[in-house]
């Protein structure tokens, strides 16, 4: 998962999940903001996964997607315990994503 990343030229780069409401343009920026002094930056879902994940890529291209329990509450910790030490890692705001019907329910939207 996330691997297209990899192959891109160098520069920052954005991810984000289609299924989260009320992400705004402010998010986006933020995160691209947040790059400019981290080389990743992470939006926490509520569920313990993150709706974006964000790259610097340059000097070089970090990969911590190496055992991660996708769509778990583990997602995020497990993404977090695959970056190296000592890289710069931020954080924009939660949001819950929608997943399933008791998402939508729970009113995530």
């Amino acid at each position: 998962m996330l691997q297209p990343w990899l192959h891109l030229p160098p520069g920052p780069v954005v991810v984000i999940g289609a299924d989260i409401p009320a992400i705004t343009p402010d998010h986006i920026a933020g995160a691209f903001t947040d790059l400019g002094k981290n080389d990743l930056v992470f939006g926490p879902a509520t569920d313990g996964g993150y709706w974006l994940v964000g790259a610097k890529r340059r000097p070089h291209i970090i990969n911590p997607f190496s055992n991660v329990r996708w769509s778990t509450a583990h997602a995020l910790d497990d993404t977090l315990a695959g970056t190296p030490n000592g890289a710069h890692i931020g954080f924009v705001e939660t949001l819950s994503d929608v997943d399933d019907v008791a998402d939508f329910k729970r009113g995530a939207l």
